[in-house]
């Protein structure tokens, strides 16, 4: 899309990277599960079913709402969101992880890491918190730069 012979929408993020640390990230958690299973003293199955085709769609709508939210901070000056992508990958490889888990290890998805409250997590679940939280704040926080930009353009002479 173009506006006075100009592009409005801004190149696009490179997949290299964001797709380096999907891989990654995915990678991680079933590596640490791994390791987990035979070395954790805290370890727990969680016997939950894998929900895949659910865990599949629910990927599809965040890569669909990242493409939104993508389009939209472009059409509105905040720049390329590298931040959200990173976001979205950690979220989808952490989704996918654990839903693969459970074919993986026949007694359940495997939790060793100890949180507070009486919870036990793997490195899915703090992917999948990092990933949604640092996705928003990243596109919040360009919003504020972007504002902020406009604050101090505002006062100049043309």
């Amino acid at each position: 899309m173009s506006v006075s012979g100009r592009n409005v929408i801004g190149p696009p993020v490179d997949r290299r990277p964001v797709i380096a640390v999907f891989v990654a990230a995915f990678a991680a958690d079933l590596l640490s599960k791994q390791w987990a299973v035979g070395h954790a003293s805290d370890l727990v199955f969680n016997p939950r079913p894998s929900d895949l085709p659910l865990r599949l769609l629910m990927s599809a709508v965040a890569i669909v709402v990242g493409l939104g939210l993508s389009r939209f901070a472009a059409l509105s000056g905040l720049g390329r969101q590298w931040g959200l992508w990173i976001g979205c990958a950690l979220l989808v490889a952490g989704v996918l992880a654990n839903g693969v888990s459970p074919f993986l290890w026949k007694q359940g998805i495997p939790d060793f890491i100890d949180v507070p409250g009486a919870w036990v997590w793997n490195l899915a679940d703090f992917e999948i918190g990092v990933g949604l939280i640092g996705g928003i704040l990243s596109l919040l926080v360009s919003a504020v730069f972007a504002y902020v930009r406009g604050l101090g353009s505002a006062g100049r002479a043309p």
